[in-house]
């Protein structure tokens, strides 16, 4: 035989032991991956000996199966293996699993097999944690996750101490105050599966309730309370749980709302927001508003927003928010307006927002004094001397409305003050640039006078200044 023949002979024989060993390998991984675990069915479930425990095994979960019947809690699978105990005495289990584990399920045999399982506790990769009584059997079924995994899953069984319930708890509101009924909500729970029987609540104000969940309490005074919880399982373990509810009772008022009760097209108006506050320095910010007309679904607008610190003090010595607002042609056509002031707390939760809202007195527009000159332009304008000349009502009573009728020889701006005995400007009026001639004018007061003699006073640029008297009654 040729050397070329010989290679070729060798060649052809290792391709054959290769087919041939590639077969076999086959054949062994296919009988393999056909074969569920042992403890695929519920009939044929793994003992695990409670009397040596720890115990430990890893299972090839690719094969496993599920039969009819199989119950699942935690989630579902197509793939599960079956465990069983029979405790000789009273004992704590906890269950751990690791590998392609997706949920496991602890159950007390009834005695009537698959359909007849009564489910305690179930979980993911654990720890599941359970009574096991004596005399009783538990079933523990293991499944993959969903669905039809390759790999192992791995389990251990071991006795532990009797685990603590977790007391947990919350309240609402957050942030409570004194006039708050505190809401308690429990969400304690046993890991190890028999449930919380009782709970009590110790509220840290010498007060206390037993409850089966959510009770409300009501603290008397602003201060920092330490609230404790404790539950207690049916099989006699307790937990406990602490946290600290600090109340704040933050609460402004508007005290007074001060708007004037007539005014005219282009008159401006001072309007006064008192705002009280008797707990805490606090950051307010007062919006005014006035009414719309046609509007049901929300009958105001805002003209104007301030924001400044308001101190803690006697609920007679209020903080005042000053507002200036000019009347404009709508307001007058409408012939009335209604503000409104809304106090809002910056930063904090008003505790009573029933009271930081006010709605002002009705104020009627006036026809008398809307337009700011006659329209009367004379001609012979030189012929005019500067002056008042009159002012009505006089006397006039309380805080009405003054009528000034003045003239003016040349052009310029002009503006009429109100004087007390004094020299004091209590009111004024700056009347714009006006030409020469007749012209009406209405001044209104910022501030209720006091009764006595008061000096009208008339200003132009150029001009120097006229004054008369007017009395005020009380």
């Amino acid at each position: 035989m040729s050397q070329s023949q010989c290679r070729g002979s060798h060649v052809a024989r290792w391709i054959l032991e290769t087919v041939l060993a590639c077969v076999l390998l086959s054949a062994l991984v296919t009988a393999s991956r056909a074969a569920p675990p042992a403890n695929d069915q519920f009939a044929n479930a793994t003992t695990i000996n409670t009397n040596t425990l720890p115990f430990s095994q890893t299972t090839l979960i690719t094969e496993a199966t599920t039969e009819n019947g199989e119950y699942f809690y935690c989630s579902y699978s197509y793939q599960t293996i079956w465990y069983r105990m029979a405790p000789t005495t009273d004992m704590w289990l906890s269950i751990y699993g690791s590998g392609q584990l997706g949920e496991m399920t602890i159950f007390r045999d009834n005695g009537s097999g698959l359909g007849g399982l009564t489910q305690l506790g179930c979980t993911y990769q654990g720890p599941l944690t359970f009574l096991a009584h004596a005399g009783d059997a538990y079933y523990l079924q293991a499944g993959a996750y969903c669905c039809y995994v390759y790999g192992s899953i791995s389990l251990s069984v071991q006795q532990v101490a009797p685990p603590v319930p977790v007391a947990v708890f919350y309240v609402n509101p957050s942030d409570p105050s004194s006039y708050d009924y505190v809401q308690f909500y429990d969400q304690s729970y046993d890991p190890g599966q028999q449930g919380i029987a009782t709970r009590r609540y110790d509220f840290g104000d010498g007060t206390s309730t037993d409850s089966t969940c959510c009770p409300q309490h009501r603290f008397a005074a602003d201060g920092d309370y330490t609230v404790q919880l404790t539950v207690t399982t049916t099989d006699g373990r307790t937990g406990t749980a602490e946290r600290t509810v600090s109340v704040r009772t933050h609460d402004v008022a508007i005290r007074d709302f001060r708007t004037p009760q007539t005014a005219h097209v282009g008159q401006t108006k001072q309007i006064t927001v008192s705002v009280s506050n008797t707990r805490y320095p606090e950051m307010v910010r007062v919006e005014l508003l006035k009414g719309l007309p046609g509007s049901n679904y929300y009958p105001f607008e805002t003209i104007g927003t301030l924001t400044q610190f308001v101190q803690a003090r006697g609920i007679n010595r209020p903080t005042d928010f000053a507002f200036s607002y000019t009347l404009s042609p709508d307001d007058a056509k409408l012939g009335k307006l209604t503000f409104k002031a809304v106090a809002t707390l910056i930063g904090s939760r008003d505790a009573y927002i029933a009271d930081n809202e006010a709605l002002s007195p009705l104020l009627r527009m006036n026809s008398i004094g809307p337009v700011p000159y006659s329209g009367e332009v004379y001609v012979n304008a030189n012929e005019l001397e500067f002056g008042i000349l009159g002012v009505l009502p006089n006397p006039v009573h309380g805080g009405a409305d003054l009528a000034v009728r003045l003239a003016l020889a040349t052009e310029g701006a002009a503006s009429i003050q109100v004087l007390d005995i004094a020299g004091r400007v209590v009111t004024e009026r700056d009347l714009g640039v006006l030409p020469p001639g007749v012209h009406d004018a209405r001044v209104s007061w910022s501030r209720r006078p006091e009764a006595g003699i008061y000096w009208v006073r008339l200003v132009q640029a150029g001009q120097g200044s006229r004054v008369t008297r007017v009395a005020i009654l009380d």
